[in-house]
């Protein structure tokens, strides 16, 4: 396979990644929607702490996982003595200041891709799991319990914000690159969600009676489910960030080692909050009744959880955090699209026009992140050219 088209399947592995959490997301949203309403069942603090459990089974495999072999230290010098005496004979030359300067670039050339290759250690690994896993939960749960109180339209719709969110921390600490075509692209899905939000307000399904934990605050319920969603995307867009400015590359990290131990850290640090919740009222203790609302609940942690969320990551590692968030957006039109198939929904004008802006403007960054791809690895090709030609004109000369 050529050089040039590695990072262009790379990408495109990572919109198919994408699609498939779309896909997963919606269905999950129906299932939580079903539980926390249908089926009278509002735990969402519960039911996220169960999904995140999922991840520790992650860790499973790797307790059977035997350790690479380790070179001695005789080992490693007989290794490493043939590249020494190439490299001495090699420095022997007529011309000191050519020497050095040989020596300066190799230097040079060898730092830049140690720093950005270096695969994550497992203590780096672990540290990051544990940044990552009360954001990454926080995130969860407020759209998880925004569904108890709002339709799974307005929490998607308002779920899709994280883009402007995801566009401004990562711009901020140079994870996204500002250009007009991503500004317009996220403006054109802005004004999607706009009208998808407007018209879904128009017609929005009547809410869950179980409100007696929040009704103290005298907040009507749509808002309060809106304000959880809400909060849901400004988590998103911080994690999301935070993952690609620590990892970068999807190589550096092992995706099961990270999930695993967040899964452990939010198992081992969140449960003394049930007794707090349940002490306040605002969510009683109380495990799933039925067989069916066991199923249900394991049936999303394991599929709407913990297969979902390690394509999440590898999709905004092999493209980008913005065209991960603007990707998501598309659960929007997909769930209209289960809206009038299993609710009978009869979507209006406003409502259809802000799926198709929503669709434009993914269609949009993607075609502008990829175009962004190309162009860095012809220059990456180029300036590997040319740094290979003086390293040889050099040697040449001793």
């Amino acid at each position: 396979m050529p050089v040039y088209d590695q990072p262009r399947r790379r990408y495109l592995g990572g919109i198919a990644a994408l699609l498939g959490v779309v896909f997963i997301w919606v269905g999950s949203s129906f299932a939580m929607n079903s539980i926390f309403g249908e089926q009278n069942y509002n735990k969402p603090f519960l039911v996220t702490y169960l999904n995140t459990a999922t991840f520790s089974f992650y860790l499973i495999p790797l307790l059977f996982k035997r350790p690479p072999p380790k070179y001695t230290t005789e080992e490693s010098t007989k290794l490493l003595t043939p590249e020494s005496s190439r490299y001495s004979e090699t420095t022997i030359t007529n011309s000191e200041n050519a020497a050095e300067l040989a020596v300066a670039d190799n230097q040079t050339i060898q730092e830049t891709p140690n720093q950005m290759d270096t695969k994550l250690s497992t203590i780096e690994t672990v540290r990051l799991s544990f940044a990552f896993c009360i954001l990454w939960f926080f995130a969860n749960y407020t759209t998880n319990a925004s569904l108890a109180y709002t339709s799974v339209g307005s929490s998607t719709i308002l779920a899709s914000m994280s883009g402007l969110f995801t566009l401004g921390i990562g711009s901020v600490f140079g994870v996204e690159k500002l250009n007009t075509t991503k500004v317009v692209s996220v403006c054109i899905s802005l004004m999607g969600v706009i009208l998808v939000s407007y018209s879904d307000q128009l017609s929005s399904n009547p809410v869950p009676s179980d409100l007696s934990s929040l009704t103290r605050f005298n907040l009507p319920a749509p808002l309060i489910g809106d304000m959880l969603a809400l909060s849901g995307a400004v988590f998103y867009g911080c994690y999301t960030t935070m993952l690609k400015l620590r990892i970068g590359d999807e190589s550096r990290i092992n995706m099961p080692l990270f999930f695993g131990f967040v899964g452990a850290f939010n198992v081992v640090l969140l449960w003394p909050v049930f007794p707090l919740l349940h002490w306040l009222g605002l969510e009683t203790f109380e495990l799933p009744p039925t067989s069916t609302l066991w199923f249900m609940v394991l049936l999303n942690a394991f599929i709407g959880t913990f297969l979902s969320d390690y394509l999440w990551l590898l999709a905004m590692l092999m493209t980008s955090p913005l065209v991960v968030t603007l990707g998501i957006s598309l659960t929007i039109p997909l769930a209209l699209i289960g809206d009038i198939v299993f609710k009978h929904f009869e979507p209006g004008f406003q409502y259809a026009l802000g799926a198709v802006l929503v669709g434009v403007g993914f269609f949009a960054v993607n075609m502008d992140a990829l175009r962004e791809v190309e162009e860095e690895t012809v220059f990456n090709d180029i300036e590997d050219t040319i740094q290979d030609t003086s390293y040889q004109s050099i040697n040449s000369s001793h």
